[in-house]
């Protein structure tokens, strides 16, 4: 057992999970945000749990895509006007990892990253309550195209080398896997090791209870800064006090960025607008999670009720809602599902941290001996999460990483 003490910064999903692993090892454990635990993109997300995600968002060919995503009102890539030139150097920067080489590379890292996830989940959540927010539900993609769902050949090859079982379905085994799926559609793409929590806001709430019981210290307030003697930080700034510490764990999500700056690492993290409706009465609801793969949004049973979740905004941390981009989604559920009813309708904003290779940082920070950064899942935040927590744990520890973190390293953008 390790001892000592741990401040972590951010309260989702990785923070949450990091608090619950190094309580385990023995360390004392203070978690720190600025909102309600599980209140961020932890809050907003399809729940989707999916240790076969190999296929980066930087593909070959994403640039030629930008321009007809951007001018489609509908399209599931937007950039708020006056925010073009400040998101440019970042869709470059991910154009520029999308080469063939990259991309493969990038889909290694991914399998070893989120492979363990329904383990690491199996471990956090054993006996607790949370244990029956775990469904191995499979996950279904769905295209309007014949032959659509299946991918581009890379794509299926990226499967193929991490050992991705999928089933392809046509149009009419398609309706008769998930009934409810308009015959609009005309291909499917079952992946039956993935599956779903069916209240990921919940999952998260109940591990940082279930933490809170075994004594870790849940602390409310914005992060200011850092006290700093040498290559360790001593203290941070916490509602106008510093408050001393031995050990700091930034997993701040898409506030990650400005704090690891502060810190000495400016990191290219984008706040990478998301959107959600959820149904309360939809009238149907799915078998398990349908991604569309051509508008790139995600349709999810949840205890909550039908939530649609998906599309891509740059717009700035701090701007306001376009709710427009949500509003879009009910349009798509009435696509998708014939029969849906919009009986209690709810929206949501959320900013995902992304970092334009598509991978997280984890790892010690560059420039300070006791600060270990947690962060960039994009998309994949609940399946990552609890494997980065427990990676954490081991790097605090002195233990062996398990699985090499060399792709995740801050340094790889050229930190100064």
């Amino acid at each position: 057992m390790s001892s000592g003490e741990v401040s972590i910064i951010g309260a989702g999903i990785v923070g949450v999970a990091a608090a619950c692993w190094l309580q385990r090892a023995g360390f004392s454990v203070t978690l720190i945000d600025s909102g309600p635990v599980g209140e961020g993109a932890s809050f907003g997300n399809a729940g989707n749990i999916s240790p076969g995600s190999v296929v980066p968002y930087a593909f070959p060919g994403f640039l030629r895509q930008v321009p007809g995503w951007l001018l489609d009102a509908h399209g599931p890539l937007a950039v708020r006007a006056g925010y073009l030139l400040k998101s440019a150097p970042w869709l470059l920067a991910a154009a520029k990892g999308s080469s063939t080489e990259a991309a493969l590379a990038t889909s290694r890292a991914m399998r070893s990253l989120h492979g363990g996830t329904f383990e690491a989940y199996d471990e956090l959540t054993r006996g607790t309550e949370a244990q029956g927010l775990i469904e191995r539900s499979g996950q279904l993609y769905v295209s309007e195209q014949v032959d659509g769902a299946r991918g581009s050949q890379l794509a299926r090859f990226m499967r193929e080398a991490a050992g991705v079982r999928t089933e392809l379905l046509d149009g009419n085994a398609l309706r008769e896997l998930e009934p409810t799926l308009s015959p609009a559609f005309k291909s499917g793409m079952l992946i039956p090791g993935h599956g779903r929590l069916k209240d990921p806001h919940r999952m998260v709430r109940l591990l940082a209870q279930d933490a809170e019981r075994r004594g870790v210290r849940i602390l409310r307030g914005s992060v200011g800064g850092f006290q700093t003697q040498g290559e360790r930080v001593t203290g941070i700034l916490l509602a106008g006090a510093v408050r001393a510490t031995e050990r700091v764990v930034i997993a701040a999500g898409a506030a990650s960025g400005k704090l690891s700056a502060q810190l000495g690492t400016p990191l290219p993290v984008e706040a990478e607008r998301g959107y959600h409706i959820t149904i309360a009465q939809p009238g149907v609801m799915p078998r398990l999670p349908l991604t569309h793969v051509e508008a790139k949004f995600v349709a999810s049973p949840m205890s909550v009720g039908l939530r649609l979740a998906g599309t891509a905004e740059f717009a700035g941390i701090d701007s306001p809602p376009n709710w427009k981009r949500a509003d879009m989604l009910i349009t798509q559920a009435q696509r998708m599902f014939p029969g849906v009813q919009l009986e209690g309708v709810t929206r949501w904003c959320g900013n995902r941290p992304s970092l334009p290779d598509g991978l997280p940082v984890l790892g010690a920070a560059p420039r300070f001996q006791n600060v270990w950064f947690a962060f960039g899942n994009s998309h994949f935040g609940m399946t990552a999460g609890p494997v980065m927590g427990k990676l954490v744990t081991e790097l605090i520890s002195g233990r062996p990483p398990s699985i090499d973190l060399t792709p995740f390293r801050a340094e790889r953008f050229n930190t100064r």
